[in-house]
């Protein structure tokens, strides 16, 4: 066996380098790349710091506009672009400045008097943004700019109704190119205090019937490959609508974030989304982590008849009575990518997860690699899942009956594995 290139074993506490691959691109808004012995913007125009009036950093040579812990009074486009050229800045953010959406209006005002051809990244996290003058604003403000590639709007107060002004936005021919779309921890559909005076403390959710228009929002961003709705406060309804225009044939989205929503507890929701992604081609990486699926949320994903090309499902409490179910979609479902680390399933969920079902493959199931591979992975995360030395064992024993061309195994933080263990090919 010579295909497998990236085996990572670490015994109990030993720190994992690089994050399991995903998709063949990030979906994180926020990260960055940097090299120790690269310099950063910062230390080249070290010498060229200015500080503005209103206490925002000024780069002579900065192609951002950057506007953190201010107050709402303090955001100033003028006094931030210290004699800038509007036309060189990148990327602009706005975060915990406690920006309301009339502030938030005044500020799109200040930007679309300028001319901003270059504008690719907006970082509105951390603020206060909520109604439809927020949705109104972001219209106004991606209409003018026409560049902007990634928008992160995480952590406000935002439902999926306040950016109904971008789907029903008048401009002719115009369409948003945004690729990246983050709406984490937001109220997504409207939440409401229950009248009860015992349960005044607790919030449900209020789901509108009107969801037509969120085909037309999606439509508007033809370019969208990442979608972020971690921890979102979203009902049913509208993320079943929302998920449905995601996954149509003609999206191009790679990377759906879905992590702490619940679904464990909403199996018609998770069973509803599943179904909407049968198609053959789909090449999506779905990440459901901390969702508290259990063994039942994996039996909806697991006969779903869903496609994907990388699915993760960490955190997710699955025993080996769940990975014994994945074993049997594995060879149906073209995945390429499985994460199902922090699932302390033990050996015997390896020995499950491993098991070949010879008798579930039928005519009408994918055509196999040229290797003639049960299973299409090329990665698997198997990390702190209370695993031992059994299971290199018989992960090296299915690797060589050619289970699967695994290229990269995870297999970190497993307490029970002896110091030194190794994957012998």
């Amino acid at each position: 066996m010579d295909i497998l290139h990236t085996v990572e074993l670490a015994p109990v506490g030993t720190a994992p380098t690089s994050a399991l691959p995903k998709s063949r691109s990030n979906a994180s808004l926020s990260s960055s790349t940097s090299t120790e012995n690269s310099p950063t913007l910062c230390e080249q125009a070290r010498d060229d710091i200015g500080v503005a009036d209103n206490g925002a950093t000024v780069l002579s040579h900065s192609r951002e506009l950057c506007f953190l812990d201010l107050t709402p009074s303090e955001l100033d486009i003028s006094e931030a672009l210290g004699g800038r050229s509007a036309a060189t800045i990148e990327c602009l953010r706005v975060n915990r400045c406690r920006m309301d959406s009339k502030t938030f209006a005044r500020l799109v005002d200040g930007l679309c008097s300028n001319n901003l051809t270059c504008l690719h990244t907006v970082d509105l996290s951390q603020n206060q943004l909520s109604g439809v003058e927020a949705g109104a604003a972001l219209a106004k403000l991606l209409s003018h700019t026409k560049t902007v590639r990634f928008l992160s709007l995480g952590w406000n107060k935002l439902s999926l109704a306040d950016l109904r002004p971008i789907a029903e936005t008048t401009t002719a021919a115009w369409s948003c190119n945004v690729t990246c779309l983050d709406l984490r921890a937001n109220p997504l559909t409207t939440p409401y205090k229950r009248s009860s005076k015992k349960s005044s403390k607790r919030y449900s959710v209020r789901e509108t019937n009107d969801d037509e228009w969120i085909g037309s929002l999606v439509a508007r961003m033809p370019e969208l490959t990442h979608v972020q709705l971690a921890q979102a406060m979203v009902g049913d309804k509208p993320l079943i609508s929302l998920l449905r225009s995601l996954t149509r044939s003609s999206s191009n989205v790679e990377y759906i974030g879905l992590e702490w929503l619940g679904l464990g507890n909403r199996l018609s929701a998770l069973r509803a989304i599943m179904s909407n992604l049968t198609a053959p081609s789909r090449a999506l990486h779905l990440n459901l982590s901390a969702n508290y699926l259990g063994d039942s949320g994996v039996e909806v994903v697991a006969t779903s008849g869903a496609m994907l090309a990388s699915l993760t499902l960490a955190c997710n409490f699955i025993t080996e009575r769940g990975t014994g179910m994945l074993a049997k979609w594995l060879p149906l479902s073209g995945l390429g990518s499985l994460d199902l680390s922090d699932n302390y399933f033990g050996d015997q969920g390896v020995i499950s997860l491993l098991a070949t079902h010879t008798s579930d493959t039928s005519a009408g199931a994918p055509v196999k690699s040229s290797g003639n591979y049960y299973t299409q992975l090329t990665v698997l995360g198997l990390t702190s899942c209370c695993l031992s030395d059994t299971s290199l064992r018989l992960i090296t024993d299915a690797l060589t009956c050619k289970w699967a061309p695994l290229e990269s195994l995870r297999i970190l933080r497993n307490s029970r594995m002896s110091p030194g263990s190794k994957l012998l090919l």
